[in-house]
């Protein structure tokens, strides 16, 4: 431990040493390019943690008699139960759901995101995927970026502007790093965290996003998770069908939207306790698994 807070604090000197040879302008750039290295290094600990979790899961764990197959329906719901004892024994019930929190963050909180986010959301998505879980990486991995631009921003006492700014920095990086799509990530904090973004936003997120990509595909190449290829070259014949993909896709989230409230305000009214509720939408989750096994198998 020693030796961790020896190393952090070499660190943090360095830049504060840094800082005080480069002007606002120019530390902000910097401070961009750590924001998205570090928050390259969350996505990869994320994936990592997936597919470790994932191997374990599906070939690791040998069972006799085939039991292998039916225990993929119940995988799910130990994930849940194994997060929810998670966030109850080491994070207090704080945690935090989806970019609602991070917006909610800006808007009432001046952009300060708790320090436990940093890799809090790793740690508990990383068992639910890992196990089957219907939940994806983008969100996790958004905050996590999200609460490492913001504390570096605190840790360095940036203005509110920029501290916004790192914020949005480093869910930029964190989805080009988890999604290899550095581009989207910082049309997403463009759409999403900072909707009156001047132009001078661009290069920071810009940077921010391509170091947390190029983070991702230099350790981790294309290994593991989320590994495709183009087939084919671009035709414009396919618009339209590109087009209708688009609506359809469109109103699949307007559906998944609303049965996700749906559900939850379900969930909410429940008087359960905690893991009576993480077991509910566990054996209904996998209650779904198996009638889409029985049905297409």
């Amino acid at each position: 431990m020693k030796l961790y807070q020896s190393l952090f604090s070499i660190i943090e000197r360095s830049i504060k040493w840094v800082r005080s040879k480069l002007s606002e302008q120019q530390f902000l750039i910097f401070a961009s390019m750590m924001v998205g290295l570090t928050a390259g290094l969350a996505a990869v600990l994320l994936k990592i943690f997936v597919f470790q979790i994932h191997r374990f899961v599906t070939l690791d764990f040998k069972l006799p008699f085939n039991l292998n197959s039916y225990l993929y329906l119940v995988f799910p719901m130990i994930g849940i139960i194994l997060t929810t004892f998670i966030v109850r024994r080491f994070f207090n019930q704080k945690l935090g759901r989806g970019t609602a929190n991070i917006i909610r963050s800006i808007v009432k909180k001046s952009g300060f995101l708790p320090k436990g986010q940093m890799y809090s959301h790793i740690i508990t998505s990383a068992v639910t995927v890992g196990f089957g879980g219907s939940a994806g990486l983008e969100s996790p991995i958004v905050t996590t970026g999200s609460s490492i631009g913001s504390n570096f921003a605190k840790t360095y006492q940036l203005i509110y502007k920029d501290r916004v700014l790192l914020l949005a920095c480093g869910a930029a990086a964190g989805i080009g790093a988890a999604f290899n799509a550095p581009i989207a990530g910082v049309l997403f904090a463009l759409e999403v965290l900072l909707v009156d973004a001047s132009i001078s936003a661009f290069i920071p997120l810009i940077i921010a996003a391509a170091v947390g990509g190029l983070t991702s595909k230099i350790i981790l190449g294309d290994s593991i998770l989320l590994t495709f290829k183009l087939q084919e070259a671009f035709n414009y014949y396919n618009v339209p069908f590109y087009v209708l993909l688009g609506v359809l896709t469109g109103l699949i989230s307007i559906y998944y939207s609303r049965i996700y409230l749906r559900i939850e305000k379900v969930l909410d009214r429940s008087k359960d306790w905690t893991y009576g509720k993480a077991i509910k939408g566990g054996v209904f989750f996998s209650s779904f698994n198996f009638g889409f096994a029985t049905t297409f198998w």
